[in-house]
């Protein structure tokens, strides 16, 4: 009887930890989707304004910022969701796989401009990635209303379109890039 009586209690015990570890995994799934859902979340519907490139009018949608240098964070802005290791340097595996179009650009936290540190636009067509060219040169403008820990808002646009020989583009763009987005 000793011995059944210690099965029972054995099986009993296996059974009560089975189910809370059922229950911790479930908790653990649930967590890791809704974190995943928040992140994208946070980040949709945070740029308007349209992207051209050759011609194809593109809406870029996500912005997220780089604050790995905090004297002057990255913000880009893309057409798709980025994970946190894309940004700001886009891989051009991704971005052709994906078929991602982003403009990526450095700002000064203290002075609130545009500076030379990082400027880049990303599309999936023949030159995957193209310098916006040097601060001196004129061709964008950055206006930035609000720039602090939590966020950076504003408007970015090429003065005019851009002709190169192998791309064009021009965007107007404003947007709100809040922290925990990127790095």
């Amino acid at each position: 009887m000793n011995d059944r009586h210690y099965s029972w209690r054995t099986y009993a015990v296996a059974r009560t930890l089975g189910k809370i570890f059922l229950l911790a995994l479930v908790i653990a799934i649930f967590m890791v989707f809704a974190g995943e859902k928040d992140t994208a979340q946070a980040a949709e519907k945070a740029v308007s304004g349209t992207l051209v490139v050759d011609g194809k009018k593109i809406d870029l949608v996500y912005a997220y910022v780089d604050r790995v240098d905090p004297a002057e964070p990255i913000i880009v802005l893309s057409n798709k969701p980025l994970s946190p290791e894309a940004i700001p340097f886009i891989p051009e595996k991704l971005i052709k796989a994906q078929k991602i179009y982003a403009v990526a650009f450095s700002v000064s936290q203290k002075d609130r401009k545009l500076t030379n540190n990082y400027g880049m636009l990303s599309n999936p067509g023949g030159s995957s990635q193209v310098g916006l060219g040097r601060v001196e040169e004129g061709r964008i403008n950055l206006t930035i209303s609000r720039l602090d820990d939590n966020v950076i808002e504003g408007k970015i646009m090429t003065a005019k379109p851009v002709k190169l020989s192998y791309i064009s583009y021009s965007f107007d763009l404003s947007f709100k890039a809040g922290a925990g987005k990127g790095r």
